[in-house]
């Protein structure tokens, strides 16, 4: 990493100072002094010549940030792949232990952020990052306010996703076969169901919890997560891609709490796979479209610019049609995004991207442990 010139530093130090006052009300830097700061920071971004991500992002997003941003910056994207939150919340413990400070930017889910990461300390604020009048301006954005999912400004929602909770391979199961998520514990489905591990943070403990917190209650909800993992004997897969994997190859014929960037990318690629339409389906969520920062920046320019460019309308659109999801920015485009997964006009969707619903899937991680473990045995 080449070394930022002190002025730059000082500079940079004195605009987040600048900005530092509250998460969900945006000033834009403007006029000549906002343009003359952009310039200085993109000035040293470019010595410093490199965005070092920890992402769950799939392929198809990593490659379309890395060649847009590269054409537009000339300043590399380099990416470090995981396949659970907690893995990378284990990774930046041990390299804080070391005194080491390698990331510049957590590309995860919500839960991932807010759960695995954020108690830890490994977050910063990203709002004093934010210098483009075009990323500041509330109009544009969902709600109009910018999506932080958490008070503290930590965490920023990239999607909206009408979260659905089945998948199926479309050579094993009828469309409109799967009303209900409760279908699932029919006899004729014994040992064709994968369940998304709900222990750790993820799409299947999302899943647990949006039953459990919001539609069923505790009761319900642990009644029949024993019955799909006892009666229906559903193995349980920690790999969002694996999973997904053998519902497309016919070793399952459905699985249940997928990821849906995952079934997204599969689909895209030919996979007889489809979403069915359950009647739980109305949660919206940003799955993986989310991104926190970390406290200490290996590339503070880089990164400050990366996120910038990230948030434009430019960016939002690009990482939309990459990640199969419509953005939060509402000026982003929706082009070839599937359907399937972009809420409905004038139906209601409970949002899962907030504090109160981290909270409740922390609680639910020991519930479906705890569950396993006794249903196992």
């Amino acid at each position: 990493m080449k070394k930022t010139s002190t002025f730059t530093v000082a500079l940079v130090f004195l605009f987040v100072l600048g900005l530092a006052g509250g998460a969900t009300k945006a000033t834009a830097s403007t006029g000549d002094d906002g343009k003359q700061k952009w310039e200085s920071v993109l000035a040293a971004a470019k010595k410093e010549g490199t965005v070092a991500i920890y992402t769950r992002w799939t392929p198809s997003v990593r490659n379309a940030l890395s060649q847009a941003f590269k054409k537009k910056y000339g300043i590399n994207l380099e990416f470090s792949s995981f396949a659970r939150g907690e893995e990378v919340a284990v990774k930046t413990e041990a390299e804080q232990r070391a005194g080491l400070h390698l990331a510049d930017v957590y590309g995860l889910s919500n839960s991932d952020l807010l759960v695995q990461m954020k108690p830890k300390g490994f977050l910063g604020r990203i709002q004093p990052l934010l210098m483009l009048p075009e990323v500041l301006d509330t109009k544009e954005w969902s709600g109009e306010r910018l999506p932080f999912s958490d008070k503290d400004g930590m965490a920023f929602s990239m999607g909206r996703n009408a979260a659905r909770l089945v998948v199926y391979n479309t050579n094993l199961v009828k469309e409109g076969e799967i009303t209900s998520v409760k279908d699932l514990l029919k006899p004729q489905y014994k040992g064709k169901i994968t369940l998304n591990d709900p222990r750790v943070t993820g799409a299947g403990n999302a899943l647990v919890t949006y039953l459990g917190h919001i539609l069923w209650g505790e009761q319900e909800t642990r009644d029949f997560l024993r019955r799909i993992i006892k009666e229906q004997e559903a193995p349980i897969q920690r790999d969002n891609r694996m999973q997904i994997e053998t519902v497309a190859r016919g070793k399952y014929a459905i699985a249940l709490g997928e990821l849906p960037s995952v079934v997204e990318e599969m689909q895209k690629a030919g996979a007889p796979i489809k979403l069915a339409r359950c009647k739980e389906d109305n949660r919206s969520s940003a799955a993986t479209a989310a991104f926190g920062v970390p406290t200490k920046p290996v590339h503070p320019n880089a990164s400050m610019v990366f996120v910038n460019w990230l948030l434009t309308r430019e960016g939002q659109s690009i990482f939309a049609a990459a990640f199969g999801q419509a953005s939060t920015r509402l000026d982003a485009s929706i082009e070839g995004i599937n359907p399937d997964f972009i809420p409905v006009a004038g139906e209601k969707y409970y949002l899962s991207d907030n504090e109160d619903f981290m909270a409740a899937q922390a609680k639910w991680l020991k519930i479906a442990k705890q569950i396993i473990d006794e249903t196992t045995k």
